[in-house]
């Protein structure tokens, strides 16, 4: 029974079950890894193994230095706005409405702390905060560009106006815009005119209205302050007195001074005749005498010597600016500048430079032997011939001429894809017609874009007519407009010779790999370009030069007069300015380098943005005249790259000029007066000052492929005699489909060549060829106007 209990047991057969087919994969995926491991990590897999991993007395040791160096930065902040002799705290107030008021908005500040000073529509005024042991310096800024620009620049809090009854204007967003891509500090919104608007309903939707408004442009923005509230207003207070500003990285790694008074000296201890006096704070980083400092709007000059100023009790912090004053302060110390001081010279000394030969030189058309093809001249038909003989004739088969093995070699290169699917080649079977004394074609089963049956290079050529000629050209043309797309393409009229209109251009086998000569001899180069400051490591020079900033010099918090070098024509010019202020500058930023900034395009402004157009580079806290050419971005191995045309929306660009250095992440506005005001057109930083950067401009010849027999094919429309096929002949050809090949002969005189391909050409495709040209940056001026 038992056996016959075991065999009614039912059992499926090993065989039925299948394993399902694994998946074959060279890497195996996470969830794969996952499985084998089973949540187990041994040392030998881990991808990432750090050098030494920290234990947790090392990981405290750490905690603590991070708590210390906060603690301290934090004293240092306290110490440098707290006490009698503490500097005031700067706060900017910009109006973005037309109807609102950035004067009342002091005042009604002021009014909030029981304090009544006269507030001007446009200057600096400084108020005492003897409730909180501070003193606050606002900047009443106007609806001026550039005093909104300045004045946010040295603002350690800004507040920005906004109104309850109109919006912000294109002008107001405009310097908004500005403001964020310079960089800005702290920032509070407040509103003006809310009681005005009748339900407080409708106020509280007007307060998330801007608030919403303002949070696209500073996200930690939690609260919009209303004006006609006095306890918000003494909140605001409360906070601008009590709450440490963050900064900008860009500005406090260079020493500036807000001017509270500034007057010309005329003494006869100076050493120049005269001396721009300026009293002040030192503010950022230590000041040196032997670095030069920067008036925007004027340039840049050297200091004479920096004093200590009298006690600030002494006298009204209200900035003045008297051309006329003959104030005389006791000083506890004197910097002098050392024979380390920076000098006023741009350019380094000219030098004179060995001859570099020949190669580099470029020559005229009729000197040269051909077009260049990277940095080599092409050899002319009895040269290459004679290269072609002496390099293939170990080559040649025992009892065969030169001649035949050239045909032999010919013939296998084109027999190569014999085999290969020639379907796309056909294009039709329509007869070419010629018009007057010109016969009809030679084959009658000749096609304009197929193949003929008797052998192309044996094929008699007969050429059109003129008139035939134009009104096939004029055909092309019309057909092409409607569909370019080749950006680089150009035209070449009928009557123009090539060889002439691009004979400073060249052809490259590749753009990213082929070899520039950086400092090749070049009529169109800037005079001043061997005279440009290099750096051999961007890198590291920045580094040491920020690392110097920090030297024993005259400390952040000091009131100091600073002698500036300056003519008696700065002073009258500042004294019609309602800010006044000077930034020093970091070793070597006086020099004119070949500067390359990144550039993003302004969304908000819609006009095209040509390369070499005329702008206004801002530079942190300096202004120039340029005319920067763009370029694309990225790195490449050769450091060559392709010429930009325009500034296109949603692409970062990288914009060359010969302009002063910048170091640090130094942010850049690119500006432009119009008809309806100053318009902001793209924003960036400072990238480096590379001067081995080549921009090459690139144009693009088209032609079309006129017969076509598998990977020979007939091209017209590219040329139009038989010199300029012969002048760009070593230029490589490609096609818009991927095809790539060169040019193996002219045939006619009207501009028709046989090329050759790697592969077949389909009928609709597009013949091309790339040429290069180098484009020099242009030189900058310091800008001197006011929007």
């Amino acid at each position: 029974m038992k056996d016959v209990e075991k065999m009614m047991v039912h059992h499926h057969r090993s065989s039925l079950k299948k394993n399902h087919k694994v998946f074959k994969s060279k890497h195996s995926s996470k969830g794969a890894l996952k499985a084998q491991t089973k949540g187990r990590v041994e040392k030998s897999t881990q991808k990432y193994k750090p050098k030494h991993a920290a234990n947790k007395q090392e990981r405290r040791n750490k905690a603590k230095q991070i708590m210390l160096s906060k603690k301290e930065k934090s004293e240092l902040n306290k110490n440098f706005f707290d006490g009698r002799r503490g500097a005031p705290r700067i706060v900017a107030v910009i109006p973005l409405c037309p109807d609102v008021d950035a004067a009342d908005v002091v005042r009604s500040l002021n009014k909030s702390i029981d304090v009544d000073v006269d507030v001007p529509y446009n200057g600096v005024v400084t108020t005492p905060i003897d409730r909180f042991k501070q003193k606050i310096q606002y900047l009443v800024a106007p609806r001026h560009f550039t005093s909104i620009i300045d004045a946010a620049q040295v603002a350690d809090f800004v507040v920005f106006v906004l109104s309850a009854k109109q919006e912000v204007d294109h002008f107001g967003e405009t310097c908004l815009r500005s403001v964020v891509a310079q960089g800005v500090s702290t920032v509070y919104s407040v509103v003006q005119h809310l009681s005005e608007v009748e339900s407080a309903k409708m106020q509280t939707e007007l307060r998330k209205s801007l608030l919403s408004y303002m949070t696209h442009f500073f996200a930690e923005q939690e609260k919009i302050y209303a004006m006609d509230n006095q306890q918000e207003c003494l909140n605001i207070i409360r906070s601008l007195c009590q709450q440490f500003p963050k900064g900008i990285q860009w500005r406090d790694c260079r020493a500036y001074i807000l001017a509270d008074r500034a007057w010309y000296d005329r003494s006869p201890e100076s050493n120049t005749g005269g001396a721009l006096v300026v009293e002040g704070v030192v503010r950022g980083q230590k000041l040196n005498p032997d670095r030069l400092v920067h008036i925007p709007g004027f340039g840049d000059f050297q200091v004479d010597k920096i004093c200590a100023a009298a006690d600030a009790a002494t006298h009204d912090d209200s900035m003045a600016i008297d051309g006329h004053a003959t104030v005389q302060f006791a000083g506890n110390f004197t910097a002098l500048p050392t024979m380390d001081q920076d000098d006023l010279d741009e350019y380094s000394p000219e030098e004179k430079l060995p001859d570099v030969g020949m190669e580099n030189e470029y020559e005229e058309p009729e000197m040269q032997r051909g077009v260049r093809l990277d940095d080599h001249f092409y050899l002319s038909d009895d040269e290459e011939q004679e290269a072609r003989t002496l390099k293939d004739k170990n080559r040649i088969p025992k009892g065969m001429s030169e001649y035949q093995a050239r045909w032999i070699l010919e013939e296998n290169s084109d027999d190569e894809y014999d085999n290969a699917d020639d379907a796309s080649s056909n294009g039709g079977d329509q007869l070419m017609e010629l018009d007057g004394d010109d016969a009809r074609s030679v084959a009658p089963t000749a096609t304009e874009y197929g193949a003929t049956e008797m052998d192309a290079q044996s094929e008699m050529f007969v050429d059109l007519s003129p008139e035939e000629e134009a009104r096939q050209l004029k055909e092309y043309r019309e057909r092409e407009k409607e569909d370019t797309e080749f950006p680089d393409e150009v035209e070449l009229p009928p009557e123009v010779s090539a060889k002439e209109r691009f004979a400073r251009y060249r052809g490259l086998r590749n753009l990213r790999a082929s070899e520039w000569q950086v400092d090749e001899q070049d009529s169109r180069a800037p005079e001043e370009w061997s005279r440009l400051s290099r750096f051999q490591n961007f890198r590291a020079t920045r580094n040491r030069v920020l690392k110097e900033s920090n030297a024993n010099c005259v400390p952040a918090g000091t009131r100091v007069l600073v002698y500036i070098r300056a003519p008696e024509d700065v002073m009258l010019a500042a004294s019609n300015k309602s800010l006044f202020s000077i930034f020093a500058l970091l070793r070597y930023e006086h020099k004119k380098v070949v500067l390359n900034v990144s550039a993003t395009p302004n969304t908000e402004y819609e006009e095209p943005i040509p390369a070499k157009d005329s702008l206004i580079l801002q530079v942190g806290a300096r202004r120039y005249n340029v005319n920067p050419v763009f370029s694309e971005s990225g790195t490449t191995p050769n450091n060559v790259y392709k010429l930009e045309r325009f500034l296109h929306q949603g692409r970062t660009a990288i914009a060359t000029m010969i302009a002063p250095v910048s170091f640090g992440n130094t942010p850049i506005l690119f500006l432009k007066e119009t008809d309806k005001g100053i318009e902001l057109v793209a924003s960036g930083s400072v990238e480096d000052a590379d001067h081995s950067r080549v921009l090459a401009k690139r144009i693009i010849l088209t032609g079309y492929p006129y017969k076509i027999h598998k990977r020979l094919v007939t091209v017209r429309y590219m040329f139009f005699n038989a010199e300029d096929i012969a002048w760009f002949k070593a230029v490589p050809l490609f096609t818009k489909m991927g095809r790539s090949g060169y040019i193996k002969e002219s045939i006619g005189t009207h501009g028709y060549y046989k090329a050759t391909f790697n592969g077949p050409i389909n009928a609709q495709d597009t013949i091309a060829m790339a040429l290069y040209k180098r484009v020099w940056p242009r030189r900058s001026e310091l800008w001197t106007g006011a929007f």
